[in-house]
């Protein structure tokens, strides 16, 4: 039995016509009936018909005939522009150390942020409740926005949110830390609130300012304290996945070498440790530590079979060396920074020590790629200094990690371009979807013109 298309409704069709026009609009300093007949193709008298809507909404208004544009005979065109100060939303991030809010105009442009430090609470109870509510009205105030005026908040949190509900997932790691948090924020705060996972709202960003403008295809891996997780664009639209935990990666934490807490420079500092501790005693090579980087059993802390023979060459080759020196001979003092200061003046167990590390990331990197084929691999988490020696290594290791095992081509892989700012501004992206959805009637749109993702990058 054939189907018959349902047809649009009056509302829809000016939903839709609206939602063209606007954004057609939003993309000019101004724009005439005519302008805008062209840019969209609708006719004269609905354009003018939905501009007129527009401006009843507070989205767009009318500015007065300018003679030196509408120099042809006759009654002079009218001409619109959006109001981008008709309305505000605020991006609240909420960590463990640290809470950051930030409000923007409906181009998306931030008017105010602020980040403060807060006793470390990995419930993130003290955030919701207390924290990020203050700072969300210190920010409002900061600009100099009437809390009237926000109509949306979105909230990150780094654990899991359901595609439909947004209401944190119920997975047993993340049951403790951030049940209940959406629900205090939404009961605290006078604002309409939408929760999304921090590396989902990382990769919004990045397709929507950053790194993967353009592409229908990419993933963003995030290499955090706690392991790694990821967020995923699929023929130009996120993904979350039926639960919301589409992107997490925590049965790759177990195989991936990097170890239960601290992200790269934990290992870094763990394996600079043993080095140094090998190195004075003396201990004698096991095996390269840059050797191909395969997924191979992990123990209970994420170390696997490869891992273990890591620390006696790199401390073999390096007994004696910069990295020894730096630390005092103790390994109880190696940190990150004195792994890769040794790396920078040439040592060898530095420098295999860094080999490890980017063959560790690399794991995930292949993972991602071999499932979704993107066209863009984003690697987030990393500090400047780190990415800056990390990134060619983790180039060299994939690509051979899939010359010897995948057979394929690597992906290209770049650092993220918004750094630890990408959460915030896919925040504000993320709300500013709410506010389209709501007034355009189509919800938790994640796809953007070209026009639009230019005109609020600008």
């Amino acid at each position: 039995m054939s189907r018959r298309a349902s047809t649009p409704s009056a509302a829809q069709i000016r939903w839709m016509n609206a939602a063209v026009v606007y954004e057609a609009m939003r993309a000019r300093e101004s724009s005439t009936a005519g302008d805008l007949m062209a840019l969209t193709g609708l006719s004269r008298p609905t354009i003018h018909t939905t501009c007129d809507w527009l401006i009843a909404q507070g989205l767009v208004v009318e500015l007065s005939s300018d003679p030196a544009q509408d120099a042809q005979p006759g009654r002079p065109a009218r001409r619109y522009r959006t109001d981008p100060r008709a309305g505000f939303v605020v991006a609240l991030e909420l960590r463990e150390s640290h809470v950051t809010a930030a409000v923007a105009d409906l181009t998306g442009r931030v008017c105010g942020e602020l980040t403060r430090p807060v006793d470390n609470d990995p419930s993130l109870r003290s955030q919701a409740a207390e924290h990020g509510p203050a700072l969300a009205q210190d920010v409002i105030a900061l600009a100099g926005i009437e809390p009237s005026a926000v109509w949306q908040v979105c909230v990150s949190i780094p654990a899991p949110v359901r595609s439909q509900s947004y209401a944190p997932a119920t997975a047993a790691q993340y049951r403790a830390g951030t049940r209940g948090v959406v629900a205090e924020l939404a009961e605290t705060l006078p604002w309409p609130v939408v929760a999304e996972n921090d590396a989902n709202l990382a990769m919004m960003a990045e397709h929507w300012q950053g790194a993967a403008q353009g592409l229908e295809d990419a993933v963003l891996l995030d290499v955090c304290e706690n392991g790694f997780g990821a967020g995923l664009i699929v023929n130009g639209r996120l993904v979350r996945g039926s639960n919301g935990i589409a992107g997490e990666m925590t049965a790759v934490d177990l195989l991936s070498g990097m170890g239960p807490v601290g992200g790269v420079p934990g290992k870094a500092a763990r394996l600079g440790a043993e080095a140094v501790r090998a190195a004075g005693a003396g201990e004698p090579a096991v095996r390269a530590a840059s050797s191909g980087g395969q997924a191979l059993a992990a123990g209970p802390d994420g170390e696997n079979a490869e891992d273990a023979g890591t620390a006696g060459t790199a401390a073999t080759a390096g007994a004696g060396g910069r990295l020894a020196e730096l630390a005092g001979g103790d390994p109880d003092r190696v940190t990150a920074e004195m792994v890769f200061a040794a790396f920078d003046e040439g040592d060898p167990a530095a420098r295999q020590i860094v080999d490890r590390l980017g063959a560790i990331v690399a794991r995930p990197v292949a993972m991602l790629a071999t499932l979704l084929d993107p066209e863009l691999v984003v690697v987030c988490g990393l500090s400047v200094h780190t990415a800056q020696r990390l990134m060619p290594i983790l180039e060299e290791q994939t690509v051979e990690l899939f010359r010897r095992q995948l057979a394929a081509p690597a992906p290209r892989l770049v650092v993220a371009a918004l750094g630890d700012r990408a959460t915030v501004l896919g925040g504000v992206r993320r709300a500013l979807n709410e506010v389209e959805g709501r007034l355009f009637g189509s919800s938790h749109s994640d796809r953007w013109p070209a026009a639009a993702r230019s005109a609020d990058a600008g």
